[in-house]
């Protein structure tokens, strides 16, 4: 066989494979479809570039940081949380582990120079902090960390005094303060019964409402450690009939259930929507992740297609969910929740609509004039299930872009692509908790 003949033979085989492998692809999704079947539904994402919604919620830029590393944690990690665009940190043992409070029978001393040095780290990294006022100070406390103070009006006073400092003198605006952190954890605290979350409220609230010179901050609770029916039910009557400030509901949620965060979310629309007075409390979700155990799937692609998919069922519907933590043994510093988090922050622009959503494939698009964006996630728990997805862009406003690829490993990959008229279509395998970002940037007139 001649040369002439080769390269014809060889120039066949890539034609008919062009022709033939979007055939296969389909193939393998009906094959796919007959095999879940009743189990579940596949995905074909269809994106909008052309009608956004509205601006992006980003419900995913808040982070929450425990007791472990809590003087260290950001130490040379600044650039890292700034890149992940993060907005708020969380931290607790404000008052147990930073030697604020100090004093004896004539009256309570706060020195802010330890808790300070950890906030500017915070605001290095673009953040500012949403502080869980907890624990209680050895200097007020009638027994442990966790138990109620000796006298509640040190209480009221230190807590204005921490608001005073941080949202008057240091000129913080927007910080948020939490009232203690999962009170049916630490302490045993109840709702309406002896050793009660309400008066430990009632008087935050207080201290609160008498800061002077402040700008705007956030107070709420009760960070339990998920959203109880029985607490709410008591918690906010009280908080209504003391006509308290209630500025945001806050609980905690770990689990790998996606339908136990929608439950979660329904219940506190729910909840706060039978009374107009709290038809401006925000929802906050201050601790989440796949698991409230240390390492396992916190470590692993599941988690991160977890955290994504989380993300996704969190906008609109919550202000923040806080993944817990950056460093230690629960850290994500290093891990694929770090990608993750990092793949969220490269979504800019409006979010834009989509459909063809399944059961194990879930997306987020956003977008502006010259780019389309969309996060195609595929999250299963019992890390089985693969599928191809078909993903389409309609209303394309330009015909020639660059198309690039980021996937949870951190690498990319990009090449020029081309459509005659406003759709353009790929198809993308995805292996269990896998994601990728796909990205239409519009290329420039003229190259």
């Amino acid at each position: 066989m001649d040369k002439n003949q080769n390269n014809w033979w060889n120039m066949a085989g890539l034609v008919a494979l062009a022709l033939f492998l979007p055939v296969l692809l389909r193939g393998v999704n009906y094959l796919q479809r007959m095999w879940v079947g009743a189990e579940g539904r596949l995905a074909a994402i269809t994106v909008d570039g052309e009608r956004p919604i509205g601006p992006l919620p980003r419900p995913w830029r808040a982070i929450a940081q425990g007791g472990e590393d809590l003087n260290t944690f950001l130490d040379g990690n600044e650039e890292k949380v700034k890149a992940l665009g993060v907005e708020y940190i969380r931290i607790d043992h404000i008052y147990d582990r930073f030697d604020v409070v100090s004093g004896d029978g004539n009256g309570v001393k706060l020195d802010w120079s330890r808790l300070d040095r950890l906030v500017d780290k915070i605001a290095t990294a673009g953040a500012k902090p949403f502080f869980s006022l907890s624990y209680m100070p050895a200097e007020i406390a009638s027994g442990d960390e966790v138990s109620e103070p000796r006298d509640w009006g040190k209480w009221q006073e230190i807590v204005q005094k921490t608001i005073e400092y941080y949202s008057g003198e240091k000129g913080l605006e927007g910080v948020y303060y939490e009232v203690w952190n999962e009170p049916d954890l630490f302490g045993k605290w109840t709702i309406g019964r002896r050793k009660d979350y309400n008066r430990l409220y009632y008087y935050s609230a207080l201290g609160a409402s008498q800061a002077k010179g402040v700008k705007d901050f956030k107070l709420g609770g009760p960070a339990t450690t998920e959203l109880y029916k029985n607490w709410v039910d008591e918690f906010l009557p009280y908080v209504l009939e003391k006509r308290l400030r209630l500025d945001f509901l806050s609980w905690h949620r770990y689990d790998s259930d996606e339908g136990k965060y929608i439950a979660d979310m329904d219940n506190a629309d729910y909840w706060l929507e039978r009374h107009p007075y709290f038809s401006k409390v925000e929802k906050i979700i201050s601790e989440t992740g796949i698991s409230s155990e240390p390492g396992g799937k916190n470590d692993t692609r599941t988690g991160a297609a977890h955290l994504i998919l989380v993300a996704r069922d969190l906008m609109s519907r919550v202000k923040y969910g806080f993944n817990f933590s950056l460093t230690g043994k629960w850290g994500m510093l290093g891990k694929p929740r770090e990608q993750a988090l990092a793949m969220l922050a490269k979504l800019e622009g409006n979010r834009l609509p989509l459909t063809g959503e399944g059961t194990w494939v879930k997306a987020i698009a956003a977008g502006d004039d010259s780019r389309v964006q969309v996060i195609v996630v595929n999250y299963d728990p019992k890390e089985r299930h693969s599928e191809v997805v078909p993903v389409s862009f309609v209303n394309l406003k330009n015909q020639r872009f660059i198309m690039k690829e980021t996937f949870l490993s951190g690498e990319s990959r990009q090449e020029e692509v081309a459509t005659n008229g406003a759709v353009w279509q790929k198809e993308i395998p995805m292996t269990p908790n896998s994601a990728v970002l796909l990205e239409l940037s519009a290329m420039p007139e003229g190259l």
